[in-house]
């Protein structure tokens, strides 16, 4: 019993651990990567006028950063749907930049799930 509660420990420990590195990195793409993405969604109404209305600061960053996320997303967005200009501007985005995106998204996904199913076991086992 002592092994699986160290396992259960090192699990719970190294996706914490996996989480507040890519929200850290998050944040270092929100402060120097938002920039080069905007300048590719020039007429993308919704990113410019939350920039305008709410400044500059790392809550607006990540919104902003959010925002072009949920533009790149596979299927049809909601947000493209209203802003039909933005469109073409979606698609030419670059794939090194919207890696940048896609890939943190995706881990964060992975280890919030993946703490779901460890405190799921815990909750199983007894922990």
């Amino acid at each position: 019993m002592t092994e699986t509660r160290l396992l259960y420990a090192a699990i719970v420990i190294v996706l914490f651990t996996l989480a507040i590195i890519n929200f850290t990195f998050m944040a270092y793409v929100g402060l120097f990567k938002l920039k080069e993405m905007e300048s590719h969604v020039k007429n993308c109404y919704l990113i410019h006028a939350n920039r305008r209305e709410t400044g500059d600061g790392l809550y607006s960053r990540r919104y902003r950063l959010n925002l072009i996320r949920a533009m790149l997303s596979k299927r049809p967005s909601l947000l493209l749907l209203n802003d039909p200009r933005a469109l073409e501007d979606i698609r030419r985005f670059p794939l090194h930049l919207r890696r940048w995106i896609e890939i943190p998204y995706r881990i964060n996904t992975f280890s919030l799930i993946g703490l779901l199913v460890v405190w799921g076991w815990g909750e199983y086992i007894g922990f």
